[in-house]
């Protein structure tokens, strides 16, 4: 690719050339002959328009043969071109004007086609480009299926566990699950979790370990609020539930305030109106704190203003918080996690080199102790020796992929058992060649 400075250049060198007098004088002498109604030929103007550029002084020189266009005679051909130089200012601002808006015009389509020409010479590039990212990224991909394959394996299989033990909560309708709308919003912060785990592991598995971990982010949040409302009463539940209209409201205001709606229509506005006669009646009925952020649990909690940091510290979740401070340095747009990816270490930047396959047992990790601790909230009140063997599968299931995960680290860094061993005989072997060269200088 060219600097960018060429096509600048180009551009103005092709105005300049189609501005400069020698293209610009003719037109605004044709112009001038017109307005005074004399009829000149291409050849007459273009010496006319030679003499005023060679004049020197008051005086031009100009060779034409009476009679002409110009005269009859030498002092008509004077008295005409004296006539054609005084309409020339006149000539010349209407010549501005019509210049001006032919460069309004052509500029755009000239800049156009000159994007079109770079465009597919880029495109070309991208492509290249994209293919070669491609076969790196297939290579990623490969790497962590060989080191990762298995815990994401059975990470599928634990979640997949949760959801079982989510339904069988709710037939046995006991600890948590006995209150009709504390059940119902379980299940579905449940099946959202179930949903987000899935995410994550096609995320690490394609390699990206700083997306994987964004998205546990949203699983941390969905497993407080679950393990909070597991330990409050019905009406904390109801609240949660009914705040989705207030989540609502806020989007359609949003979307209504900034122009982006995709739909403005009467059934839209009236929506509104419904939604907004709703908040008011529930902050009328639980309390104006009910429509800040976390208002149901402000109101449960006779707070003014409750954050998610509260709510976590409410649930004892305090040994995540270095986890999800990570993740909200992905998420958001920090000078950290731009500099820095979980997968390639600190001071790195993705390339084009192939980037260790090593992060994705953070999110995975994460993952794992989310949901176990989830689950152990949720059955803490139950009765049932059903549920309680099944949590244990789910514990048993969360154990055996941090084995996994930290057998895998030791093989990596090499730290295993078959690893030491070896270090150990090579370490003999090299002590008894010692030995012998020590034993033949002394003979």
């Amino acid at each position: 690719m060219k600097k960018q400075s060429v096509i600048q250049n180009a551009l103005a060198r092709s105005l300049a050339e189609a501005t400069s007098q020698e293209k610009l004088l003719p037109w605004i002498l044709t112009k001038a002959a017109k307005r005074r109604n004399i009829n000149f030929t291409e050849l007459e103007i273009q010496r006319l328009a030679t003499a005023l550029l060679n004049a020197s002084g008051n005086t031009i020189s100009l060779d034409l043969d009476s009679p002409c266009a110009f005269g009859e005679t030498e002092r008509e051909i004077q008295a005409t071109v004296q006539e054609l130089i005084d309409e020339l200012n006149v000539s010349t601002i209407h010549v501005q004007e019509d210049l001006e808006e032919a460069m309004s015009r052509v500029i755009p389509r000239a800049l156009g086609a000159v994007a079109k020409l770079v465009g597919n010479r880029i495109s070309q590039q991208a492509l290249e480009h994209a293919r070669h990212l491609r076969e790196v990224h297939s290579k990623r991909v490969e790497t962590v299926r060989r080191i990762w394959g298995g815990a994401l394996d059975q990470l599928d299989i634990l979640r997949h566990l949760v959801w079982e033990w989510n339904c069988d909560a709710i037939g046995y309708r006991q600890g948590a699950y006995a209150n009709p709308n504390t059940s119902f919003a379980l299940d579905r912060l449940v099946v959202r979790a179930h949903e987000v785990v899935g995410e994550i592991i096609a995320l690490a598995r394609a390699g990206y370990a700083d997306g994987a971990l964004a998205r546990w982010r949203s699983l941390h949040e969905v497993g407080v609020i679950a393990m909070f409302l597991a330990r409050r009463s019905d009406s904390c539940a109801q609240m949660y539930l009914a705040h989705h209209k207030v989540e609502e409201l806020r989007l359609l205001e949003v979307d209504k305030a900034s122009g982006t709606a995709r739909v403005r229509d009467i059934h839209n506005d009236r929506r509104i109106r419904d939604l907004r006669a709703q908040k008011a009646a529930m902050v009328n009925t639980f309390g104006k704190a009910f429509a800040s952020d976390y208002g149901w649990a402000s109101v449960y909690l006779n707070r003014t203003k409750t954050t998610f940091r509260d709510i976590e510290a409410h649930v004892g979740l305090e040994t995540l918080r270095r986890g999800y401070q990570r993740a909200n340095s992905i998420v958001h747009g920090g000078a950290l996690a731009t500099l820095t990816r979980i997968s390639l270490g600190p001071e790195s930047i993705d390339g084009t080199d192939v980037p260790p396959a090593y992060g994705c047992e953070v999110a995975i990790t994460y993952v794992t102790a989310s949901l176990s601790m989830m689950v152990a909230e949720l059955c803490l009140d139950a009765e049932s020796a059903d549920l309680l063997a099944m949590s244990m599968v789910v514990h048993n299931c969360a154990n055996e992929i941090r084995e996994r995960i930290e057998e895998t680290r030791k093989n990596v860094s090499g730290d295993s058992l078959r690893a030491r061993l070896l270090a150990r005989k090579a370490l003999q072997h090299r002590h008894r060649v010692k030995q012998r060269r020590t034993f033949q200088k002394r003979r």
